[in-house]
């Protein structure tokens, strides 16, 4: 198996967990669990991030950078819009908000986060998708 060909796994497998973590968070959200939705949906985001950024030389490890490089590579070179990159940023904030300063959402505040994040999931895993499939170049 070649590099190309594992990092089309890697990021085939990275979107299929983030798919999981969606699921996990429409659940959470009909549960009323609102910070935990909000966990939820922005872990279905990160590992959807991961799975660009298979396609790169190097992938970050820390979080704000994970979300800087797709807002770099794929926002600012007009692949994703920018509405993605300012969702990216402000669902961050909430996670922090939710694990770290217990902070209490509302069920329409979740619910505009699911609205909105589901398209922009499908979006980014469409981008997956045509990446995967494209031949790659070596990095």
């Amino acid at each position: 198996m070649t590099d190309i060909d594992l990092k089309k796994l890697f990021a085939r497998a990275k979107m299929e967990k983030a798919w999981e973590a969606w699921d996990e968070a429409e659940w959470a959200f009909k549960g009323g669990k609102y910070p935990g939705a909000v966990n939820r949906i922005y872990y279905a985001f990160y590992r959807a991030c991961l799975a660009l950024l298979a396609f790169q030389q190097k992938i970050p490890t820390k979080h704000s950078a994970v979300i800087g490089e797709v807002n770099r590579i794929y926002v600012k070179e007009g692949l994703l819009p920018r509405e993605i990159g300012r969702f990216l940023h402000g669902l961050q904030t909430a996670r922090t908000e939710a694990d770290y300063r217990d902070k209490d959402f509302s069920r329409e505040e979740v619910q505009e986060y699911l609205e909105q994040g589901k398209r922009y999931l499908q979006q980014l895993g469409e981008l997956v998708a045509r990446l995967a499939d494209e031949p790659l170049h070596k990095n």
